[in-house]
């Protein structure tokens, strides 16, 4: 997922006010529980993008839904949000904000691509190697791709090691056109 640059200034504003108020994983989780919120009240969702409702009003219904729920200074970001009209930001700001707690506690998102399930054995491996080289804790995503045939994706950041059939298949035939 591609963070636009607003959404990290946002994150990074955030993580400075949870990290003086000791709640950064505090913050993670309640940004989490609002963002699981929106997504579960299609009205609520509504009713936050749409543009030709007064501010007011959401900052009201903001207040009634979040205000005895999460800390006041994370309720008063996201009426900030309101008033800038970044509100349709949040699940971006979450991300952002998701990656700078992971990389203070030096955790890296993993995405492993392969052609079939792998099996635990297989995924320990994958874990064991990654963590090793990286030097970090791997959270990762197991995906499976049918159109890698063969081997495997891995995606780590803006970083892909692809070492599939159909990467070197893609090679080998670009290498016949020239």
């Amino acid at each position: 997922m591609k963070i636009s640059t607003i959404s990290k200034v946002y994150a990074n504003a955030l993580f400075d006010i949870a990290k003086t108020a000791d709640s950064i994983t505090l913050y993670k989780d309640q940004l989490q529980e609002v963002f699981e919120t929106i997504e579960s009240c299609s009205d609520l969702k509504i009713v936050m993008a749409n543009s030709s409702i007064s501010i007011s009003v959401k900052l009201d219904i903001l207040e009634s839904v979040f205000n005895s729920k999460i800390e006041q200074k994370l309720l008063n970001f996201l009426k900030i949000l309101v008033e800038k009209e970044r509100f349709a930001e949040l699940e971006n700001i979450i991300h952002a904000y998701k990656d700078l707690v992971n990389n203070l506690s030096n955790i890296k998102i993993v995405e492993v691509f392969s052609a079939i399930p792998l099996n635990f054995e297989n995924k320990s491996n994958i874990l064991f190697k990654l963590e090793h080289k990286l030097g970090c804790e791997i959270h990762p995503i197991w995906i499976v791709d049918e159109s890698l045939i063969a081997g495997l994706r891995i995606k780590i950041d803006d970083c892909t090691i692809d070492t599939s059939v159909r990467a070197k298949l893609e090679s080998l035939s670009k290498n016949i056109v020239r």
